[in-house]
């Protein structure tokens, strides 16, 4: 009997799954930036309250959503919005959010300054706070045909992230630009014995509440294009106007060969 007891006891400790139970190893977490989905004054005069969508839908997800690196200057409060998670690292672990909140708390009453929450900034307007354009910014110039309204416009089109609008006209009311389609196709800088040869775009913009609106697209000279799909359109500002010119540029030559090499 003594000789089968130890067999058992050797058998269950040599097949696989015979064990009642394997530890399991312990969570390892670590601290990662909060998803801030919106921001409120209050409850006091130098607090705020944000909102979070943490983390959710497995083991080990969030926990400890707080406000940490806070530093203040010209006037703008920085922060980051942090968690700790045992599973953001793996795909799939916690694939929905929760809401959670946390309150920013400055040394003096906040008033309309401006917050940078993970990098990206917050402002106050009629007693709300809204995310700042990437863009125009917190406080877009009021003049339409300012550089900062021009650039977003293009940023708004099927183009390349690297071209540059050519402003034509803008009256406030209408902008025309010309637009390269791709002038970086052989990089940023040019690749040796590579040619750029792209089409230029003439856009006519119509200003609109967020900003300017494409309202036709033509390479072709003259006013065609956009008294067709406007016909209040004023003539004055595409009368003169001629064809639009590829944009064609070139790297360095290849290098050649020493000779005899």
């Amino acid at each position: 009997m003594r000789r089968l007891a130890i067999f058992l006891t050797l058998l269950t400790a040599t097949v696989p799954g015979a064990t009642a139970c394997a530890s399991k190893p312990s969570p390892v977490w670590g601290t990662y930036q909060a998803e801030v989905s919106g921001v409120t004054p209050g409850p006091g005069v130098r607090e705020v309250t944000v909102q979070v969508k943490a983390l959710a839908g497995g083991d080990g997800c969030s926990r400890n959503v707080r406000v940490d690196n806070q530093t203040e200057e010209n006037g703008v409060i920085f922060a980051d919005i942090v968690q700790e998670s045992a599973g953001s690292a793996t795909v799939g672990a916690c694939p929905t959010f929760a809401p959670a909140e946390v309150t920013l708390t400055s040394a003096e009453p906040i008033g309309d300054r401006s917050l940078s929450l993970n990098q990206k900034t917050w402002a106050l307007k009629n007693g709300a706070y809204s995310p700042c354009d990437e863009t125009l910014g917190c406080k877009p110039p009021e003049d339409r045909c300012d550089p900062t309204w021009t650039r977003a416009a293009v940023r708004g089109m099927d183009v390349s992230r690297h071209s540059q609008g050519h402003v034509e006209a803008c009256d406030g009311n209408w902008l025309i630009m010309t637009v390269p389609d791709d002038p970086t196709s052989c990089g940023v800088e040019p690749r040796p014995g590579c040619e750029v040869d792209t089409a230029v775009r003439r856009y006519f913009l119509r200003n609109e509440p967020a900003g300017w609106s494409t309202v036709a697209r033509t390479t072709s000279g003259g006013c065609g294009a956009i008294v067709k799909a406007a016909p209040a359109f004023p003539r004055k500002l595409c009368a003169k106007l001629k064809p639009t010119v590829r944009f064609v540029t070139a790297g360095p030559p290849l290098p050649t060969g020493k000779p005899g090499g």
